[in-house]
């Protein structure tokens, strides 16, 4: 008996021993498996966790990036002075008061408009348009009239149209007129109207193509609402203001025009720019130290007016310096007035070339 339970002990460790050298390399494996799976789970969830993180990273930088991009547009640009004309000074905070009505001199804006035409520069060849007094040719009429649907004027003025394939419908686009050089071909200069979004064809006889923008260096800035100019000049990529002062600008009237609203190349200067009396060719007198910017309008100094002398002779009493009315309400027949000190810093001041002018209100 005692022999038969030595060996059933026996055959069950024989059994034991089978089972383990059968079954037990492949459970071993079967753990083993289970815990790389275990770490497979983990390593994957960790990844998901980093790619959600990183997606709300590239998300937020995303938002940031544009909130950036905002602020930027949104902040105003910079600009300094460097005064090279200290004559009549509004001090700071530049507001002050005409007849009851509170004026300022609006730096911020007239820098922001020098910053639409730095933009332009960049991507294009700027000129303008050119027919002073009708060198070129005068522009069709049109519909048979002198005056175009927007109420601009046919003489010292080019034909731009929005559709070459419509002629009969155009607009009168004036001289001075800054223009961005789009594309040129045989008959026509696709240009844009600097400060809009305006597109038009024009015969290429009117655009100034060899007397372009050489590069952006000085701007003179008129203000029509508050009747002031500011001058600016760039230096070591910054913007400085070098003059401001009052200034009165054109009205309406039967002789007379409101200065024309936009950009312009400044496209000379005169030492005199001679007047006629309304309604004849007889010359009344002029102005000094003027630089033309828009057909026949000028940015000048306090105009003189000859007398005659008992056998007719024409006598020039001198220039003048001061006018009661400079600053105060529009006067000018276009032109821009200015004392005649101001007058003078401008045309001494003024690069052909690299000059333009702004008109804003």
């Amino acid at each position: 008996m005692k022999h038969l339970n030595l060996l059933l002990v026996a055959l069950s460790l024989l059994v034991i021993l089978v089972f383990i050298l059968i079954v037990g390399p492949d459970t071993e494996e079967a753990l083993v498996d289970k815990d790389k799976a275990a770490a497979v789970k983990a390593n994957v969830s960790s990844e998901i966790q980093k790619n959600e993180k990183s997606d709300k990273s590239e998300k937020y930088s995303r938002v940031s990036s544009a909130l950036e991009e905002k602020q930027e547009e949104t902040k105003p640009l910079q600009y300094g002075f460097d005064l090279k004309y200290t004559k009549y000074l509004i001090q700071a905070p530049y507001t002050y008061v005409v007849n009851g009505q509170n004026r300022r001199f609006q730096f911020n804006v007239m820098r922001e408009k020098i910053g639409v035409a730095e933009k332009a520069i960049g991507k294009y060849r700027l000129t303008y348009i050119d027919n002073y007094k009708n060198q070129n040719g005068k522009a069709p009429k049109y519909k048979g009239g002198e005056v175009d649907a927007l109420g601009n004027e046919r003489s010292a003025a080019a034909p731009a149209y929005a559709n070459i394939n419509k002629l009969n419908e155009f607009v009168y686009l004036t001289d001075g007129t800054l223009v961005e050089v789009l594309e040129e071909d045989g008959e026509y200069t696709l240009i844009g109207v600097v400060g809009t979004d305006l597109e038009y064809s024009v015969p290429r006889e009117y655009v100034a193509s060899d007397d372009c923008l050489m590069s952006l260096k000085k701007v003179i800035v008129v203000d029509r609402t508050n009747q002031n100019i500011a001058t600016f000049e760039k230096k070591e990529g910054n913007w400085n203001i070098t003059s401001y002062s009052m200034a009165t600008t054109g009205k309406v009237g039967k002789y007379h025009q409101p200065t024309p609203l936009g950009y312009y190349y400044a496209i000379e200067k005169k030492p005199k720019f001679f007047y006629v009396k309304d309604g004849t060719n007889d010359i009344q007198g002029y102005a000094p130290y003027a630089v033309r910017f828009n057909a026949g309008a000028y940015i000048h100094g306090v105009s003189t007016t000859y007398k005659h002398a008992a056998d007719g002779t024409r006598i020039d009493p001198g220039i003048n310096e001061f006018s009661n009315s400079i600053g105060t309400v529009p006067l000018s027949h276009k032109c821009v007035r200015n004392y005649t000190s101001h007058a003078k810093f401008i045309y001494d001041w003024y690069e052909h070339g690299k000059t333009i002018v702004i008109v804003i209100e």
